[in-house]
């Protein structure tokens, strides 16, 4: 999905540009490969410079056939103008896909069972969220795209064979995975998540 946001670059990267130009540039790009709309917000918690990306996924939308996915892309309130470089380029393009990969997950899932809905039991508890069947899944595809964009695949399998020892640039997702499992391995949630990230990992290979 990266490929896809290539032509992105030629427009944004070394010119000043208003978050309301920035945001007009990616979402032309995104509705023109995606069913999704693009909105923009801010929020201080964003370093200045830097974009943040949200997305969401609504079930009863896509049962009507109506666009379903919603990325939000998160400014910083003390921005008015950004210049972006090719490092801060590379991070929103990597936090599109992923969030975008994500939810179209979700909607895999939901319309595989028809759109009937499982509720989380408390969806601020973050052990409960990261534990649903669907999160797994979703965040494991996230997961084996991150530790790929760090290492090759054999380092990754090397990495998986230790993921107490995950590090915040392997891949943010497994790390606040392990952190949340109290770095406990052994944890049944944890083992369902190498498991499937093992599992998808010739296939996210060949993707791309």
């Amino acid at each position: 999905m990266t490929k896809l946001m290539e032509p992105l670059k030629a427009e944004l990267v070394g010119y000043p540009l208003s978050k309301d130009e920035i945001s007009q540039i990616i979402g032309r790009l995104i509705s023109e490969n995606f069913r999704v709309d693009v909105i923009q917000a801010e929020a201080p918690q964003v370093d200045p410079g830097d974009i943040n990306v949200s997305a969401c996924y609504d079930p009863e939308l896509d049962s009507m056939n109506r666009t379903c996915i919603e990325l939000v892309l998160v400014y910083s309130p003390y921005d008015s103008i950004l210049i972006i470089d090719d490092e801060v380029f590379d991070g929103i393009t990597k936090r599109l896909c992923d969030a975008i990969s994500h939810e179209q997950i979700h909607q895999q899932q939901h319309r595989a069972r028809f759109w009937e809905e499982t509720w989380f039991d408390d969806p601020d508890d973050a052990e409960a969220y990261l534990s649903h069947k669907d999160e797994i899944d979703a965040y494991s595809y996230n997961i084996a795209n991150e530790l790929l964009d760090y290492a090759d695949i054999n380092q990754v399998l090397t990495i998986l064979n230790s993921p107490s020892t995950i590090k915040l640039e392997h891949s943010v997702n497994l790390f606040v995975y392990m952190q949340t499992f109290e770095n406990n391995s052994n944890h049944p949630v944890i083992k369902r998540l190498l498991k499937k990230i093992t599992k998808l990992l010739p296939e996210v290979v060949k993707q791309r």
